[in-house]
């Protein structure tokens, strides 16, 4: 599909608020991933999935992982289990990479909705007032469902894997 409401939402807002470093309009390389993961302390994909296709599993099992990353893409936590193998997904590879914390989605969403839900996180959790306030960010997922209209069903979708996290 396509994502330009969520682009036209979140670009301005992005370098506006955050003075955001980061790619809008096209898809991001491989290096600007690794570059986002290893060297940010937090990481935002508004895209398609799981972004398996920028960077693969196993290349990501390699990276030092310094960013809380919210994925907020299609399934983009969702785990595979093939036969009777342990569960795999991308999700995992960046926990055994060292990622803190990940917020993504365990199954398919609608880019509106989405939006709505990763606007609200986004705001509450990384433009609080002060900058010396910390911010919970399990409460603040709880707290942005409730910004889905379907609230039971693509607010239901994001979920945290790791550790509680505070800015």
């Amino acid at each position: 599909g396509d994502l330009r409401n969520t682009e036209s939402t979140f670009a301005k807002w992005f370098a506006k608020e955050l003075g955001w470093e980061g790619v809008v309009g096209r898809p991001p390389t491989s290096e600007e991933f690794v570059y986002g993961f290893e060297k940010r302390n937090t990481f935002i994909y508004c895209g398609h999935g799981r972004a398996r296709e920028y960077l693969g599993s196993g290349r990501v099992q390699e990276l030092n992982c310094e960013a809380t990353i919210l994925q907020m893409g299609c399934s983009s936590g969702k785990l595979e289990v093939l036969g009777n193998l342990e569960p795999t997904g991308m999700v995992l590879n960046f926990l055994l990479a060292g990622c803190p914390c990940l917020v993504v989605n365990l199954w398919d969403v609608t880019d509106q909705d989405i939006d709505r839900f990763c606007s609200t996180l986004v705001s509450e959790w990384l433009s609080g007032p002060g900058t010396t306030d910390h911010y919970k960010l399990l409460e603040i997922v709880s707290q942005a469902r409730q910004s889905c209209k379907l609230k039971y069903l693509v607010g239901a979708s994001p979920v945290v894997y790791g550790l509680p996290v505070t800015r």
